[in-house]
């Protein structure tokens, strides 16, 4: 991995943790956390996103 990719991936992870806290705690819906997912996503091109985006919040899956 490139120091760009991990750059990269570290501050989508850092983007989305308060979303998904923000979930759990039921302040956002389903929806609204996977368009805020999905512009985090466009917007930082994570690497590993793929793999832990359907684990993490494996309550909610993210439909794209």
């Amino acid at each position: 991995m490139t120091n760009e990719a991990m750059k990269a991936e570290v501050a989508y992870q850092a983007s989305i943790a308060p979303f998904k806290q923000m979930l759990k705690s039921g302040f956002i819906s389903p929806e609204d956390y996977a368009k805020i997912d999905t512009i985090l996503t466009s917007k930082y091109r994570p690497v590993f996103v793929e793999y832990i985006s359907h684990t993490v919040v494996d309550k909610y899956p993210i439909q794209r």
